[in-house]
């Protein structure tokens, strides 16, 4: 009897484990495909490709640039990044750091720096992003914060 109970006590620890390193590997998944989102989104900026750039943004997504300015709606950043996009004097570049997922899965945050130029201008900072999952379960951005880093 002693044998059996030893036996089955080993078995719920196994199974617990099991679970605990299921539910790991899920997070661990949902993090990733977050950081991919960003960083796909940031080679579409480096490829100028306006419609796969915008394709990330949420229809009601908020961008507020270095200069403290925000933008709303898909119609007015497009407009604003298309200028951008188009000039070849630009270049922007931006690291994922961070990703979480709400325990949800539809809300995440990426964090990271990004760095650029245009012309003899560069600039460069952090930013931080919110993304929310769509209907079709595709992350969008809802909001993109940008700050640039100060001159020492």
């Amino acid at each position: 009897m002693r044998a059996m109970e030893v036996s089955m006590r080993k078995l719920v620890a196994a199974l617990v484990l099991l679970g605990c390193i299921s539910f790991i590997a899920v997070a661990a998944d949902r993090t990733d495909a977050l950081k991919k989102a960003d960083q796909d989104w940031a080679k579409s900026a480096q490829a100028r490709n306006i419609d796969q750039f915008m394709g990330f943004l949420g229809d009601d997504a908020y961008m507020c640039g270095t200069d403290g300015n925000w933008g709303h709606g898909k119609d007015s950043l497009k407009a604003e990044w298309a200028k951008l996009l188009s000039d070849p004097a630009f270049k922007i570049n931006w690291t994922v750091d961070t990703a979480e997922v709400s325990k949800s899965g539809d809300l995440g945050y990426t964090r990271g720096t990004f760095e650029g130029s245009q012309g003899k201008d560069s600039f460069s900072g952090g930013y931080a992003t919110m993304w929310k999952k769509d209907k079709d379960g595709k992350w969008r951005v809802a909001v993109d914060i940008a700050t640039p880093r100060t001159q020492q």
